[in-house]
């Protein structure tokens, strides 16, 4: 993929944001914590870190602090690298700010638009606390005017099954939590979507929630999550019964995953046969991480708007095409 050049939408970011000292404190903590860095591993898991939260607007603020670095140094090769996985480049005259409302849970919501405007995507990340791409590249493909998203994160790696601290200390409890902080009635549209890990959990909590829509991303199917609260000493009949109920109105469930990905494709298909859902075939890849597969070939923000069934500036439906692509 070709690394685009940032130059034009940094100087507009930095023009509109003065004095933008959210931006710049978010960045001199960067610099203060890759400093402390010893060796590459350490930078790469700031990096990492770094991706997982950010938004667009900092990632421009960033490029245009680190653009007077030496073009090998670390720092300038990472966010030029990482400036190569924004799909649109779109710079907006009111952009997307993080709000983080707990360790496990990020709201990115912009000042414009209203709840009964939006749609709201509430994010079930996978065991690295993303949803296969860096956060920036997600936030790129959606306008704020018309989406706020959430992103939670199981910083224990137990499939939300221990819940979510300052949300509850199990997913019913977590689920219930976020319920309390968050009026899911005032959006337009709620859209669970989890990936990886992720994936079953975003199912289970667009139906225990009553959303609209929840979409399965390289998940696992219900045996994996059973024998892992087992392991645990934990009983998985809450969450099997929960999968069986069918409440009214009943989610729009679609399982996503590349065809040629053969455990993937295994538990998709087994989740099917658990509960009311449609398969996304991705054809002709065999890839686990199919957003990462997408966004290399410059069709990530297509194919987002195919799986949430809406137009990802304007908010509204969209034809799919059918239940595969490629």
């Amino acid at each position: 993929m070709s690394v685009v050049t940032l130059s034009n939408g940094v100087d507009l970011v930095r023009r509109r944001s003065r004095p933008s000292s959210r931006l710049e404190r978010a960045y001199l903590l960067y610099r203060k914590r890759v400093a402390l860095c010893r060796t590459e591993n350490q930078r790469n898991r700031v990096h990492i870190a770094v991706e997982n939260y950010m938004t667009p607007a900092e990632l421009r603020y960033f490029a245009s602090a680190l653009a007077a670095d030496a073009p090998d140094s670390p720092s300038h090769e990472w966010i030029t690298r990482l400036g190569a996985f924004m799909p649109t480049q779109t710079v907006r005259p009111v952009e997307f700010e993080r709000r983080t409302v707990l360790k496990g849970m990020t709201h990115y919501t912009a000042g414009i638009g209203s709840p009964p405007q939006k749609t709201l995507l509430i994010g079930f990340a996978g065991g690295h606390h993303r949803l296969m791409l860096p956060m920036p590249s997600w936030l790129d493909c959606l306008n704020p005017a018309f989406y706020d998203m959430i992103v939670l994160r199981d910083f224990s790696r137990r499939i939300f099954t221990v819940g979510i601290p300052g949300l509850g200390a199990d997913f019913f409890e977590a689920m219930a939590g976020l319920r309390r902080r968050v009026d899911l009635n005032a959006y337009r549209n709620t859209i669970a979507v989890g990936t990886s890990s992720g994936g079953l959990p975003a199912l289970l909590g667009a139906i225990e929630l009553r959303l609209d829509r929840g979409i399965w991303i390289g998940g696992l199917d219900f045996p994996t999550l059973a024998t892992r609260l087992r392991s645990g000493g934990a009983s998985e009949a809450r969450y099997a019964a929960l999968l069986a109920s069918r409440p009214e109105p009943f989610p729009d469930l679609l399982l996503v995953y590349c065809g040629s990905h053969v455990a993937d494709a295994a538990a998709a298909n087994g989740l099917h046969q658990r509960v009311p859902s449609r398969l996304w075939e991705v054809r002709n890849c065999a890839s686990h991480v199919v957003l990462s597969w997408k966004l290399e070939r410059q069709r990530l923000p297509l194919f987002l708007s195919k799986i949430l069934g809406q137009s990802l500036e304007h908010g509204g439906p969209v034809a799919t095409g059918g239940n595969h692509d490629r």
